[in-house]
């Protein structure tokens, strides 16, 4: 597309900012995988404003990092504080704010996870929650299809979608198990996953997966999974690791999505929604677990204290607004107007969601996946000024994930919109 046509769609400001990227970004990022991209330049609750001024409601939360809003006064009051005391602390030395982080990470963290190392990315907190395993004991990382755990090279070869390891160039890290999916493999969804883990001939240090798949597309998982999982990994000798990292931070009405299983992993990674819109994760974990020697692992900006800070702040406004009783709350009645009015449309293969996170599944009246009308789905969206999100194995799931801090109206008409969207989409086709 040539910038006088990227200038017409998008409008000059924007138009001015993408066309300085053109010049100078290399390859790789998903700036251009929208054309034209989507130029952010204010963002407040849960509203987006781009460079040309057109406000979006936004119910994908950033890729569900928005858990308490864009720009909480809380999280901007604490980044403004530290910046006038400490910036840059390396991980060598030891400061206040670290220290308050950890304490705020225990505040939340589930039974029995007792101790935590900081990262400065989900897909970082995964590479630790591996490289420890694999220190404690040989054998293979297992995970299942559709999983998603960053697109690190430490952690894309456990990435469910092969393209994402094709892309970097690298072969997959591990043995790869069905996911229980309910909607795709029946009533037995459990049954024949936990055969596929007996039937592995190797030796398994650990089984990492996502409570709740979230790129996979918001896929749940029957209730009796994880406490098999549970089992099966005390009877292998394995850890049993989980990623949090979208499931977490009160997005499925509990602070953990574990949590309604009643189950406590050995390791859960966490990130996004902790960090209040700035760069923050970490790893929880069982001190039996977590006993690296001093200067095992380390980078220049682990324990930046302005990102720590933000956090601190983040994770109280988390825990003491009542996010997760919130999505509790608002989550039923929410997913239950969804599969109201998508109940007559064609090609709606399912409404699920937990909490405050919703997917919705396209097919063709053939019954493949629809990928092409999701695309199609968020793109008019957008232009009437929603944002929502693609996922899925197929590229075929509708994705929401709106900031918990969602007034219920705001969410009742952005959740309207989004399914006169899919009906008009679904049915013009059908």
């Amino acid at each position: 597309m040539t910038v006088q046509r990227l200038e017409k769609a998008a409008g000059s400001a924007a138009a001015e900012v993408a066309a300085r990227l053109r010049r100078l970004e290399g390859g790789g990022l998903r700036t251009f995988a929208d054309d034209p991209p989507l130029v952010w330049d204010r963002a407040e609750g849960c509203w987006i404003t781009d460079a040309d001024g057109k406000r979006y409601l936004d119910l994908y939360g950033g890729f569900a990092v928005a858990a308490i809003g864009y720009g909480h006064p809380k999280v901007v009051a604490a980044i403004r504080d530290q910046a006038g005391r400490l910036l840059h602390c390396p991980s060598a030395h030891p400061s206040r704010v670290r220290a308050e982080f950890l304490e705020a990470l225990a505040s939340i963290a589930p039974v029995g996870l007792d101790r935590f190392l900081p990262a400065m990315s989900g897909a970082m907190a995964n590479e630790i929650a591996i490289a420890l395993a694999r220190t404690r004991r040989e054998g293979a990382i297992v995970t299942f299809t559709g999983s998603y755990f960053g697109r690190s090279a430490g952690t894309v070869g456990f990435a469910g979608k092969a393209r994402y390891r094709e892309a970097l160039g690298l072969p997959a890290a591990g043995p790869f198990v069905p996911f229980p999916y309910p909607l795709r493999m029946g009533e037995r969804a459990t049954d024949f996953s936990m055969e596929a883990l007996e039937r592995l001939p190797d030796r398994i240090a650990a089984v990492i997966l996502e409570p709740i798949q979230g790129n996979g597309g918001v896929v749940i998982p029957p209730t009796d999974f994880l406490p098999r999982l549970r089992a099966f990994c005390d009877r292998a000798g394995a850890l049993m690791i989980v990623d949090e990292i979208q499931s977490g931070c009160g997005r499925t009405g509990r602070m953990w999505a574990i949590e309604h299983a009643g189950v406590t992993p050995d390791l859960m990674t966490v990130g996004k929604g902790i960090g209040g819109g700035v760069a923050v994760a970490a790893v929880m974990g069982r001190a039996q677990v977590m006993a690296w020697p001093p200067d095992s692992y380390t980078s220049t900006f682990l324990t930046n204290n302005l990102n720590l800070a933000a956090a601190v702040a983040a994770i109280g406004v988390l825990r003491d607004d009542g996010l997760a009783e919130r999505a509790a709350a608002l989550g039923p009645a929410a997913l239950q107007r969804l599969r109201s009015a998508l109940a007559a449309v064609p090609g709606i293969a399912e409404v699920r969601g937990s909490g405050l996170w919703f997917a919705i599944e396209l097919a063709e009246p053939d019954g493949r996946p629809a990928a092409a009308r999701a695309a199609v789905i968020v793109r008019k969206l957008r232009e009437q000024g929603v944002i929502i999100g693609r996922s899925g194995y197929d590229d075929n799931v509708i994705k929401l994930s709106p900031p918990l801090v969602i007034e219920q109206d705001v969410l009742e008409r952005g959740l309207d919109r989004v399914a006169a969207a899919i009906a008009g989409e679904m049915k013009e086709h059908a």
